[in-house]
């Protein structure tokens, strides 16, 4: 974590440093700063299906269906074969469909 830190204070635009340090947040159950580094992934590199994947698997453990259906959905827009976003979709759609009844 302190090296990712680095690379994101020396290069700030560089979008995979963000990513990489999204994740390690994601991995130490620190949601809100993985959340943090994803926009600002996203704000650098919009199609970066990786970061909006972990977008979405924030929002599930947050039980945020509906914004994590809506996420993977931008995954599949980007990467259409991405088997495990395209599950999510099926999954959470499923889901959601049978919260309306």
């Amino acid at each position: 974590l302190d090296f990712l830190d680095q690379v994101t204070l020396l290069e700030p635009d560089f979008a995979e440093g963000w990513n990489r340090r999204a994740t390690v947040h994601f991995m130490m159950d620190a949601y809100p700063k993985a959340m943090n580094d994803i926009r600002k992934v996203l704000e650098l590199e919009p199609r970066h299906f990786a970061a909006l994947s972990g977008m979405a698997a924030i929002f599930k453990v947050y039980d945020r269906k509906q914004a994590a259906l809506d996420a993977y959905s931008r995954v599949l827009a980007i990467y259409p074969t991405m088997r495990s976003a395209q599950e999510e979709v099926g999954r959470l759609s499923e889901e959601l469909a049978g919260e309306a009844l």
